[in-house]
């Protein structure tokens, strides 16, 4: 048929699977009792369910519109669904709309399930503009999702925006999906998850509360940009990985924000996510293991923070010059050998590559000898690492 509009109407039920229109179907603000069927229905511009309320059939569903096919717009806003919608394999032509629209399923898990849909432009779960009840003026209805919601393999080339969406006993699956841009700041997020898992945008725009504390898998997932709503501290940000990956360690989230950060030019934010990185790692490790990870963290921040290593050398020395002072060796041979300097000789214990003409002519001997001994080892590692983490930072700068 060329349009068919059913407006404002009362449907014990409406059937129209593989229905063919030149142009729109309108179905607004109609009341559709046993679900409405539109499996792999072809609408030659528009599909209208604006204000539309859908109730089950004896199978769950409140829309089958698989392998739904629409040249143009898929405008569902403010709907009130009480059940499953599927909209398996769909495409839409240009954009779809589900703004303002309360996606409940209290009897069974899903509210939506949209596996491999294909949106030419934008998908929105943002909120609407209605008018007040007994008021003057707009008020804004944000989206409703209670029941999983599932987006998994999908392909939205330009954005799909979950501005101030409400995520009530959900889990948000978002597998392999691609999008140009995700708009991810929720409103409220109440014993729900997120799940992110090979995905792949351009954009990631979102917000220090977006984020379940119940946990999200950004395993796999990868993003060019990150552009935050307000202040989004780098503290937060690894709390953000932190419980990304609380039930298994996971490297690529750090890795992939740490490449982020250091494209749009913040090597040093890079680095703490990378050190936070090694940290979460130490927990996996055993009790030996953890105790070696942590000296490295502490010595000089496993080559992240090489300035720590500076600060350790320069201690020691101190401590070591000091000891010397107090206590000063013998000279291998009396009457021989330079003037003798504890700043110096504890220097020349310390750097490795360095001979200072001090070390060999002075005799050690008790806790002096363990001293130099301890001093020796120590340098060897401080100062190799203050080298090689130096290296590493002019690497990754350049």
């Amino acid at each position: 048929m060329p349009t068919l509009r059913l407006v404002d109407c009362v449907l014990p039920g409406l059937r129209a699977e593989g229905l063919r229109t030149e142009g729109d179907l309108h179905l607004p603000r109609c009341e559709i009792s046993n679900g409405l069927v539109l499996k792999n229905a072809h609408i030659g511009t528009d599909l209208l369910l604006n204000q539309a309320k859908l109730f089950r059939d004896r199978r769950g569903f409140t829309l089958i519109a698989d392998g739904l096919v629409v040249e143009r717009d898929l405008q569902a806003e403010c709907v009130q669904s009480a059940g499953q919608i599927s909209l398996a394999d769909a495409r839409i032509g240009l954009s779809c709309s589900f703004r303002g629209s309360q996606l409940r399923n209290a009897y069974s898990r899903f509210a939506l399930t949209a596996p491999r849909l294909l949106v030419d432009r934008s998908l929105y779960f943002s909120p609407a503009a209605v008018h007040r009840e007994n008021m003057v003026g707009l008020g804004v209805r944000p989206v409703i999702f209670q029941g999983e919601v599932q987006l998994d393999d999908a392909r939205i080339g330009d954005l799909l925006d979950l501005d101030k969406a409400r995520l009530r006993d959900s889990v948000l699956s978002m597998r392999r999906m691609q999008a140009a841009e995700l708009h991810f700041s929720p409103g409220k997020v109440s014993n729900s998850r997120v799940v992110l898992a090979e995905a792949t945008v351009g954009t990631l725009i979102d917000s220090v509360s977006a984020w379940p504390m119940s946990g999200s898998d950004l395993s796999g997932f990868v993003y060019k940009r990150i552009a935050p709503r307000g202040r989004f501290p780098l503290a937060e940000r690894i709390a953000w990985l932190e419980t990304a990956t609380r039930e298994e360690y996971d490297p690529q989230p750090y890795e992939q924000l740490a490449r982020v950060l250091r494209a749009e030019g913040d090597p040093q934010g890079a680095d703490t996510i990378l050190l936070a990185r090694m940290r979460r790692r130490r927990q996996t490790l055993g009790r030996a293991a953890k105790i070696w990870d942590a000296v490295q963290d502490i010595t000089f921040g496993y080559g992240y923070r090489p300035g720590r290593a500076a600060v350790w050398l320069a201690v020691i020395w101190g401590l070591g010059s000091l000891w010397f002072t107090l206590w000063p060796p013998d000279p291998m041979k009396a009457g021989e050998g330079p003037a003798w300097s504890a700043p110096i000789f504890t220097l020349d214990l310390l750097l490795p590559i360095l001979d200072l003409g001090q070390e060999t002519q002075w005799h050690t001997e008790g806790i002096s000898m363990w001293i130099a001994v301890v001093l020796a080892f120590a340098g060897w590692i401080l100062a190799t690492s203050v080298a090689v983490g130096a290296a590493a930072v002019l690497l990754r700068r350049n």
